[in-house]
């Protein structure tokens, strides 16, 4: 056997996970599109009542009840998390994936409760190596991210788009790499962009990303924003806007 033969095949396991469900999953109607929504995204999303649990795939994943073709799941933390749980929901079937998370703002004009559609990652984890991806920036899907910039737009919530930073170290960022980064217009930076795009590369289907900045490292040191309301009310709109375009 070839040294490189990769051993594991997601949807073997999968199979058996949806079939001890009693779901057969060829003929499970499998969403094509899935929001894996972080924290205070997902609970925003389950007090809408706007989904139905359907499926044990890559958490528990609801299907909305306007749009069978379109659910969501809770977003597992870090690289390697969201890569084992975008393996998943590909191996569902899912085509898109679209990761609405939260991210500490980096640029000098990036503020607490601010949007950002990113357009790819600077790849400072293991996730990317590890799959054969190499490059020093992951990026997402353009035809996706436009979509959802359409969207963003054609609802008016304020938003900045470009590229951030994917650290495996949530409480090691230095001021060194934050200015490292500014330099390379980095806006934000946080821990799972890389992850899901190199699964989105490898299993060739499509991912984006959107944050909400939540706290932000500037002159003055780490600025926490997880008391101020602009959050809440970001969260809020943002969810909104998803629900309404479904």
């Amino acid at each position: 056997m070839d040294r490189n033969q990769v051993m594991t095949d997601p949807k073997k396991l999968v199979k058996i996970e949806l079939m001890n469900h009693g779901i057969d999953i060829d003929k499970a109607k499998i969403p094509h599109r899935v929001y894996l929504l972080a924290d205070s995204l997902y609970d925003e999303m389950l007090s809408r009542n706007v989904g139905e649990y359907k499926y044990p795939l890559g958490g528990k994943l609801f299907v909305f009840k306007d749009n069978e073709n379109i659910g969501f799941v809770k977003s597992m933390m870090c690289s390697p998390g969201i890569a084992i749980q975008a393996e998943d929901l590909a191996a569902g079937g899912v085509k898109e994936l679209i990761h609405l998370g939260f991210a500490g703002g980096i640029g000098s004009n990036v503020k607490i409760g601010q949007v950002i559609l990113t357009e790819g990652a600077f790849n400072d984890t293991a996730v990317a190596g590890l799959y054969g991806y190499d490059e020093k920036i992951i990026y997402s899907d353009k035809i996706l991210s436009q979509e959802i910039k359409d969207l963003l737009v054609y609802k008016g919530l304020d938003f900045l788009q470009g590229l951030h930073w994917t650290t495996d170290a949530g409480y090691h960022e230095t001021w060194g790499n934050i200015l490292d980064y500014r330099e390379k217009n980095a806006l934000c930076v946080e821990m799972e962009g890389v992850g899901l795009f190199t699964i989105a590369k490898y299993r060739n289907i499509k991912a984006t990303a959107v944050y909400v900045i939540s706290d932000v490292f500037n002159d003055e040191g780490w600025n926490l924003g997880w008391s101020e309301s602009k959050i809440n009310s970001t969260v809020s709109e943002l969810i909104t806007a998803i629900i309404k375009s479904i």
